[in-house]
């Protein structure tokens, strides 16, 4: 029997819980995967109401129950360090929707998470959910937070010479091919770096042109 991915589920809460629900709706959250909500310290009465709702709504579905765990916003290292120590915490890959709460939070647990070494994703929605929302995947997430030299020689030879393939850019960048064929593997898996036509001609993907700043 294939085994399920546990995922765990990030928010930063304000006073409406309704795109929280709509993303744990979306992405089928199932029972046991855990849910941290984000807030700031102390916690109003409005954050109260809509973690009391959430606490329903998952009772209700069969989800776990949702923590909240506030942040000490007058004190901004102290309040990275605190999400960063709950993200640690969380099984991988962490769904992370930081569309609520204010705008202190949103910083602090985005922070957190580039910094936390954790497999993410990450939405930026509309508490309404009427506007268009941001979607970084979790490679483009890993590849902000980590992307090493020799990857990053790699995408600017591309972006200089589209459609080379990996024995030309080993040659060209004096490393060997399967050293380069192991960083191509990960580009790939990243989302930066995509094959094209028979030859498998190799060319950046939007988000690798955006790494390298190169949409601006």
């Amino acid at each position: 029997m294939e085994s399920v991915e546990r995922r765990s589920f990030v928010f930063s809460l304000g006073f409406h819980e309704d795109f929280v629900i709509r993303r744990l709706s979306r992405l089928a959250a199932r029972g046991g995967e855990d849910i941290v909500l984000f807030t700031g310290s102390p916690v109003v009465a409005g954050t109260r109401r809509a973690h009391a709702s959430l606490i329903e709504y998952c009772t209700r579905v069969g989800l776990n129950t949702p923590r909240l765990v506030e942040l000490p916003l007058s004190d901004s290292s102290l309040a990275v360090s605190r999400a960063r120590s709950v993200i640690n915490g969380l099984y991988e890959p962490i769904i992370a929707d930081l569309g609520g709460g204010m705008r202190a939070v949103i910083v602090a647990v985005l922070i957190a998470l580039f910094t936390s070494g954790k497999v993410f994703e990450l939405y930026v929605s509309s508490e309404s959910g009427e506007a268009e929302e941001l979607h970084i995947p979790s490679g483009i997430a890993r590849a902000f937070s980590s992307l090493s030299k020799e990857k990053r020689d790699i995408l600017e030879f591309i972006a200089k010479n589209e459609y080379s393939n990996a024995d030309t850019i080993a040659y060209r960048l004096g490393k060997s091919s399967k050293t380069v064929r192991n960083h191509l593997a990960d580009l790939k898996k990243m989302g930066l770096v995509v094959s094209h036509g028979r030859k498998g001609g190799l060319k950046l993907t939007s988000w690798g042109k955006a790494i390298l700043g190169l949409n601006e």
